[in-house]
């Protein structure tokens, strides 16, 4: 079938393979392993994490998104959310890498032999779920602004993927979600998560850039569509890394993944959106 040719606000959200997914460790029977966190189902899993969220105040970031141009770009930031899945968000200014395609690794960190300079860089900027501001806090442009500069795509390509909402849509109903095992992330035991959402679904419970996105495939009639998605728990019921594709089997849409990984927990300065 030929591919889609698709602005990249869509792009973001039309992952690659789920076996390009690895994992620094076997996924084990929940039954016969102990597994951190206090969920056992995506019901209350659904319950504990967005109070976890609600609790945290902030976390350290890096997203990794494939696209066809067949390197995976990574952008990192920090981010402070609340349980409902809105925030804010701190992109770091000019620290766009990319590397060549490969695996999602949760937990897994990039030496500079592997990564190089992207061709375009973010601004700096701080996203909320209203719309972008510049890191000064001078210009803001609303979520559905068609006039944002060039040299912020980059930080609305962030913007989209670096979004706990992505995290909470698919914990609430409509997933089916269910218990792998334990793994170790940082030499840390976490809860695998694996199973399948619905675009419908992740739009109806998603805020922000990412419902703006999820809102963008419903208008092309894919909201039936399922998506593949992972995710990786800890023992505080916060969660550590996610994984989100769309197999181009159920749209035609080019092969595209995003992971998004979080880490520092209340070890980095929380962040909200500039005044003014």
């Amino acid at each position: 079938m030929t591919a889609l040719k698709l602005p990249v606000a869509v792009l973001l959200l039309t992952p690659l393979l789920a076996s390009c997914v690895g994992s620094p460790g076997a996924s084990a029977d929940p039954d016969s392993v102990p597994t951190p966190g206090d969920a056992r189902s995506r019901a209350e899993l659904a319950e504990v994490l967005p109070e976890a969220l609600d609790t945290a105040e902030s976390a350290s970031w890096q997203l990794l998104s494939f696209d066809s141009s067949g390197l995976v770009t990574v952008n990192t930031g920090r981010l402070s959310c609340d349980g409902d899945g809105s925030g804010a968000y701190a992109v770091d200014g000019g620290a766009t890498q990319s590397m060549p395609e490969g695996a999602f690794v949760p937990g897994r960190d990039y030496d500079d032999g592997e990564l190089s300079p992207a061709q375009t860089q973010t601004a700096g900027s701080i996203a909320t779920d209203d719309g972008l501001h510049a890191n000064s806090g001078g210009d803001f442009w609303p979520l559905d602004s068609t006039d944002v500069p060039t040299d912020y795509s980059e930080d609305l390509a962030a913007a989209r993927g670096a979004n706990c909402s992505h995290i909470t849509a698919t914990v609430a109903d409509g997933s089916d979600l269910r218990l792998e095992g334990a793994v170790e992330i940082d030499g840390e035991p976490v809860s695998h998560w694996k199973g399948t959402a619905y675009i419908d679904d992740l739009h109806e419970n998603a805020v922000g850039y990412a419902r703006r996105e999820y809102a963008t495939l419903t208008a092309m009639n894919l909201g039936e569509a399922a998506v593949d998605v992972e995710l990786w728990v800890d023992d505080e019921n916060r969660p550590v890394a996610y994984f989100q594709h769309l197999p181009p089997d159920r749209t035609g849409l080019q092969p595209r993944w995003f992971a998004l990984s979080l880490r520092d927990w209340n070890d980095v300065t929380p962040v909200t959106a500039p005044a003014g």
